[in-house]
């Protein structure tokens, strides 16, 4: 992680933190989660951010490198499955899909607010969702994947993610 990430890294925290704390609640393996989260990104900053080249050639040979087995390879490409075909068919998959967009967004609410994730409430990051001109380079879509792949109505994921992210 050290040697790829460097503006990407503190997301990819984020995110391994999240994830960690999902696991832990539905009794999941905490470490494989974690690193799922962790390392889910870990070609950005190496490929300066092309989403063209995300999951690509750079991809592959970090986690060759990091000697990582197929099944977290294959969990992490599932983020990203309109370019790697790898389908978002199991609980690890659909929480990262869930979890990587809104946790960015989640953080860039908190940059606004004096407190940040202190005292934040779910319909801060809900208000701002449905706000167009905020983070506008953000897919609404993908914010709303918890909805997609888990069934959980966003404002009660967000709630959820809030306290994971503290």
């Amino acid at each position: 992680m050290d040697k790829y990430l460097t503006e990407t890294k503190q997301h990819c925290e984020v995110v391994g933190k999240v994830m960690r704390y999902f696991a832990k609640k539905l009794g999941q393996d905490e470490h494989v989660r974690y690193t799922v989260g962790l390392l889910h990104d870990a070609d950005r900053d190496h490929i300066a951010k092309d989403a063209a080249s995300h999951m690509g050639e750079a991809f592959e040979q970090i986690m060759k490198e990091g000697n990582f087995p197929d099944a977290i390879v294959k969990d992490i490409q599932s983020h990203y499955s309109s370019k790697t075909g790898v389908p978002v068919d199991s609980l690890i998959r659909k929480y990262l899909i869930s979890v990587d967009e809104l946790s960015g967004f989640i953080t860039a609410v908190s940059l606004m607010r004096p407190n940040g994730l202190a005292d934040m409430e779910a319909k801060s990051v809900t208000k701002r969702i449905k706000d167009k001109a905020f983070a506008r380079a953000v897919n609404r879509d993908d914010l709303l994947n918890c909805e997609k792949y888990l069934n959980i109505p966003v404002a009660d994921f967000v709630t959820e993610m809030i306290e994971a992210m503290k």
